[in-house]
C-alpha cells in the first residue's frame, strides 16, 4: 500500500516532515524523502526505511514498487491526487495494478492508545488555560478578530504550536453562522458570542466550543442556551460502546428537536479528534459505523437562528467500557460577562 496522507504517515512511522511518501510491503516498509528531509527522517522515524526520493518520490517509488516484484498495490484514494495518480501509472508497468482503498490507516487511528489520550488531555489543558485568560477581554466595543488574535496569542504563550483550525469567533446574529470566522464585526451589549477554537501542542489537535453572553440575557436567550446544554449532556450521559455513530448524533439531536429547534440543527453532532482536527469516527445521521472503547470525539450540538444568534457547545468524551469520560474540564454553564 502507498500511504501519502501526512497524518496517517505519522502515526506509523513517527516521521513529522511537511512531505513524505511511504510504501508499505510484506518484505518492507520504505519511506521516501527528499533531501531536505533525509536526515530528519533518520533520526525519528520508525518501523521504516527512508530513502532519498530521486529524482522524484513517484519515480523512487515505482522502482521500489518494481524491484519487490509487486503485482498490486494500493493507493489512499480520498488523498491521492489525479496527477499523482497519473504519474505512478506512467512509471509503473501494465502488469502491476493500481487499487483504489480508503479508510484503513484512519481505522487505526479511531482507537486512541492510553499515550494519545494523555496527550488530547495536555493539549485540552493549555486550550481551557488560554480561553481562561482571554475572558477578560471580551466585552462591548472590541473586535471578534481581536478577539480571536488574543486567543491565538494565549494558546501560544501556554505552550501551543499552532491553532488546530482558524479560530471562529462570532458574535450577534453572526453567531448563527455554524463557521463565523472572527471578522470585524464589534461585540455589542445583549448578544451571544460563541466561540470556536482549538491547539497543536505535540502533534495532538484539541477542539473547544463555548457560547458566551454579553449583558443580559432574555427567557429566550436562555432557553436556546439551555437545550443545547442539556442536548450535549443527554449525550455524554448516554454515549457508551457499541452504538452507531447516528446513534450518538440522535442523543443531542432528539432533544433539541422535541424542544422545537431542531430545523437549525443542520451539522452532525460531533467529529474524531486525534492526529487531525476531524477524522474518524464521524458522529452524523449517516454514520453506520459502531464506537467502541478509547474512540475520542466531540460532542457539538447548535442552534442557529437566522438573524438572531446562535449557540454551540462542544466538549472532547472518551469512550469508556461503561460509557463516556468527559476530557474537556472548562464549565458548560453559560457564562454572562
Amino acid at each position: 500500500m502507498v500511504i501519502g496522507h501526512l497524518p496517517n504517515i505519522r502515526y506509523l512511522f513517527a516521521f513529522t516532515g511537511s512531505t513524505a511518501t511511504a510504501l508499505l510491503s510484506a518484505r518492507g516498509n520504505f519511506l521516501f524523502l527528499d533531501s531536505r528531509y533525509t536526515i530528519q527522517g533518520g533520526q525519528e522515524t520508525v518501523a521504516c526505511t527512508v530513502e532519498e526520493a530521486l529524482p522524484s518520490a513517484d519515480e523512487a517509488l515505482a522502482r521500489k514498487i518494481i524491484a519487490l516484484g509487486l503485482r498490486s498495490v494500493a493507493v489512499e484514494g480520498a488523498y491521492l491526487t489525479l496527477n499523482r495518480f497519473y504519474a505512478l501509472r506512467k512509471h509503473l508497468p501494465r502488469r502491476v495494478a493500481i487499487r483504489h482503498r480508503t479508510g484503513i490507516v484512519e481505522g487505526l487511528r479511531a482507537v486512541k492508545t492510553i499515550d494519545e489520550i494523555e496527550e488530547i488531555r495536555r493539549t485540552l489543558r493549555l486550550t481551557t488555560q488560554a480561553f481562561d485568560a482571554i475572558i477578560p477581554a471580551v466585552k462591548p466595543g472590541i473586535r471578534e478578530r481581536d478577539v480571536a488574535a488574543e486567543l491565538e496569542y494565549q494558546l501560544r504563550k501556554h505552550g501551543a504550536r499552532k491553532p488546530s483550525f482558524d479560530t471562529i469567533v462570532a458574535s450577534g446574529a453572526r453567531s448563527a453562522l455554524p463557521h463565523g470566522l472572527a471578522s470585524d464585526k464589534v461585540l455589542q451589549k445583549n448578544e451571544f458570542v460563541v466561540i470556536d477554537f482549538g491547539a497543536y501542542r505535540e502533534g495532538y489537535a484539541s477542539d473547544v466550543t463555548r457560547t458566551l453572553f454579553l449583558g443580559k440575557p432574555s427567557s429566550e436567550h436562555r432557553k436556546v442556551y439551555r437545550t443545547v446544554l442539556d442536548a450535549v449532556r443527554r449525550a455524554e450521559e448516554r454515549t457508551r460502546p457499541a452504538l452507531k455513530g447516528r446513534s450518538v448524533d440522535r442523543l443531542a439531536r432528539e432533544h433539541i428537536e422535541k424542544a422545537g429547534f431542531g430545523v437549525y440543527f443542520g451539522h452532525g453532532a460531533g467529529h474524531g479528534i486525534g492526529l487531525e482536527v476531524h477524522e474518524a469516527p464521524f458522529i452524523h445521521p449517516r454514520q453506520e459505523e459502531r464506537i467502541c472503547t478509547d474512540m475520542v470525539f466531540t460532542i457539538e450540538p447548535g442552534i442557529y437562528l437566522p438573524d438572531r444568534g446562535g449557540v454551540r457547545i462542544e466538549d472532547i468524551v472518551r469512550v469508556t467500557p461503561s460509557g463516556c469520560e468527559v476530557l474537556t474540564s472548562y464549565t458548560k454553564e453559560l457564562i454572562v460577562l
